[in-house]
């Protein structure tokens, strides 16, 4: 009962700071939404920003466990869950607006401790989750024999989620021409 309240109030409280932000959110707010006292939210948090990066942490595991998801598909060539992971990830804003955030105040570099912990870490199971699948689809595949190579492949598909963004502004994104460059890319490696 204890950890399934504690994940009620994370998850509400997500969707309170990915609507409205950190600064702009409440405790009060989020103890409404829940029709509980706010007392029951500190007996969980001792803080707005603790709860703030509980929030961030459990959206960054609902991202890893898509990921998984993608890469554990048994009725999907390796080709096309790469394919889906470069895309899944190019519309993180949508779904994931906290890691997508915490990502952006990592780039204008004005950061805090938590923000980078938690997208290092994300960084560190991503790379395991891409390379237990790489080693197991593409290991005749010389390139991937190097970590370096999988850290490469990560930023690339980072570099997309940000490339999809700016696309978006500038043009109306065409995902028959995203999926067209990212086989390109996945076939020649």
């Amino acid at each position: 009962m204890e950890k399934e309240r504690k994940l009620q109030i994370i998850r509400m409280a997500e969707k309170r700071f990915a609507r409205h932000g950190i600064n702009k959110t409440t405790l009060d707010e989020i103890a409404r939404d829940l029709r509980i006292g706010k007392a029951t939210i500190y007996h969980y948090f001792n803080s707005k920003d603790e709860l703030f990066y509980a929030a961030l942490a459990w959206e960054c595991q609902q991202f890893l466990e898509e990921i998984k998801n993608i890469f554990s598909k048994e009725d999907t060539n390796a080709i096309n869950k790469l394919t889906e992971y470069f895309m899944f990830k190019v519309t993180l804003n949508q779904k994931y607006n906290l890691l997508y955030d915490a990502l952006l105040v990592i780039l204008k570099e004005n950061n805090f401790e938590n923000e980078v912990e938690q997208i290092k870490n994300l960084f560190i199971d991503e790379e395991e989750i891409l390379s237990a699948f790489i080693r197991k689809n593409f290991s005749e595949k010389k390139i991937f024999q190097h970590a370096s190579s999988i850290s490469l492949l990560i930023y690339q598909s980072w570099g997309l989620v940000f490339t999809g963004k700016i696309n978006q502004v500038l043009q109306p994104v065409n995902e028959g021409s995203i999926k067209e460059s990212l086989l390109s890319i996945i076939e020649n490696l």
